[in-house]
């Protein structure tokens, strides 16, 4: 059901540390290829594969992941360590090659909050050109841009708890990045012009980096994962988040979302 329901949703909205390897130029832009967006439910519940219900981009568990309950379905549980490595990988591909506007949201658990140094932070996204993850501390979230105005880690002002779910997202548009929880920003603007850099050649990964720089795991259990090349509003991550917690209102979200004008 919620296939189907995607693939419906992403055409409304279509409508309306390492230096080598990178270029400039996302292929997988707005410019480059209209507005899209992509979602891994990881409701597969077994196996070694989880796919985008959007544009069929498949990611390939890596290490002892586990199936478990989700907030919506099925999702995964992570405990990856140093040594034993834990994450899910998405090939390089033009449509994750994204150095423009981006939206990066996801539901997490985690089991603990990261503490220690920058090597523990808990990666939720990581492509190299682009990061999502947990610092370590008191749950603030933190992201990574290449070659912007302003590159490096930028922190929130919001947190999320330990063992329990919370919505997460990243949206910038090239000019300001904004976080938001549980459908609010948190009042943090991050002014940020771009592009940043373009890594076609790099996978993007959900859970972990494998970099001998900084092996970095999250520790706990995602779902509904999403990657979009364009700024999701506050109103469209608002409606993602109740339409996706109220069971009476999933048969409407094809007319919910046919009425978000872009």
């Amino acid at each position: 059901m919620k296939f189907h329901i995607w693939i419906i949703l992403s055409l409304f909205l279509s409508v309306t540390i390492c230096n080598d390897g990178f270029t400039a130029g996302g292929k997988g832009n707005q410019a480059q290829l209209g507005k899209k967006l992509y979602v891994w439910h990881l409701d597969e519940g077994s196996g070694n594969k989880v796919k985008d219900a959007t544009a069929g981009l498949e990611g390939e568990i890596n290490g002892d992941i586990k199936w478990t309950d989700g907030i919506l379905g099925k999702a995964v549980s992570m405990s990856g360590v140093v040594g034993k490595p834990q994450f899910i990988e998405v090939p390089n591909s033009n449509e994750i090659d994204i150095d423009a506007a981006i939206t990066m949201m996801a539901w997490v658990f985690p089991d603990e909050l990261p503490g220690g140094g920058q090597e523990n932070k808990g990666t939720i996204f990581y492509k190299n050109s682009y990061y999502l993850q947990i610092e370590p501390g008191a749950g603030q979230l933190a992201y990574y841009f290449y070659d912007t105005t302003s590159p490096g880690y930028h922190i929130s002002d919001g947190k999320i708890k330990a063992k329990e779910w919370s919505h997460v997202a990243l949206v910038w548009d090239g000019s300001e990045a904004r976080f938001y929880f549980n459908g609010e920003h948190d009042g943090k603007v991050i002014p940020q012009k771009g592009p940043g850099r373009s890594a076609p050649d790099r996978a993007l990964k959900f859970g972990g980096e494998a970099n001998a720089c900084c092996p970095r795991f999250f520790q706990g259990s995602m779902d509904e994962l999403m990657l979009a090349n364009y700024a999701l509003s506050e109103a469209d991550i608002q409606k993602i988040i109740n339409e996706t917690l109220d069971v009476s209102a999933r048969g409407r979200l094809t007319t919910t979302w046919a009425n978000i004008k872009r």
